[in-house]
C-alpha cells in the first residue's frame, strides 16, 4: 500500500491476534488515506498492524500527523511496517500537501551543506505530494 495520509492515532497495543499463531507483540495504527497512490481508495480507514519491535527503528507516528507510506505487502501474520523504515515514512506538512521542510532538510542536510558554498543558501524546493505520486507511478512502469 502506498498512500499519503493522517495518523488517527498513537501506537494502540494489538487487541487481538492478527491471525492464527500471531505474535501478541505488536501495535496497531489507523489512518484515514487522503491521497491514494496504490492499493488503498481515498477516504478509506486503514488499519496496520506492526511488530512493536519494529517501532524503535523509525519515526514514531503520532495522531494528527500527515505521512506519506510506502508499506511492505502483510506478512503471513498479517504485519506490515514502512519499507526500509524511516525511509517508507515520509513527513508532510500540516496540510497534507508537501513534504515538510524539516523532513527535506533532515534527509538532505550533508548533502546541501557539501554543495552549497559557504555563506549563500536558498530555500529548500518544496516537492508535493502529487509530484511523488507521479514519480512513484513512473518508478512501478504505471
Amino acid at each position: 500500500m502506498i498512500f499519503a495520509g493522517t495518523v488517527l492515532n498513537d501506537a494502540l497495543p494489538g487487541a487481538e491476534p492478527v491471525a492464527a499463531g500471531a505474535m501478541p507483540f505488536s501495535v496497531q495504527f489507523r489512518f484515514r488515506v487522503d491521497h491514494a497512490i496504490a492499493g488503498v481508495e481515498r477516504g478509506q480507514i486503514v488499519t496496520i498492524h506492526e511488530w512493536a519491535g519494529a517501532l524503535s527503528l523509525q519515526r514514531p507516528m503520532v495522531g494528527g500527523q500527515h505521512l506519506l507510506l510506502l508499506l511492505y505487502a502483510p506478512s503471513r501474520l498479517g504485519l506490515t511496517s514502512p519499507v526500509g523504515g524511516p525511509a517508507g515514512q515520509i513527513l508532510l506538512d500540516s496540510r497534507g500537501e508537501y513534504v515538510s521542510q524539516d523532513e527535506f532538510l533532515r534527509r538532505n542536510a550533508a548533502s546541501l551543506l557539501q554543495n552549497v558554498p559557504y555563506g549563500i543558501s536558498e530555500p529548500p524546493r518544496t516537492l508535493s505530494v502529487d509530484q511523488l505520486e507521479r514519480a512513484i507511478r513512473g518508478a512501478r512502469k504505471e
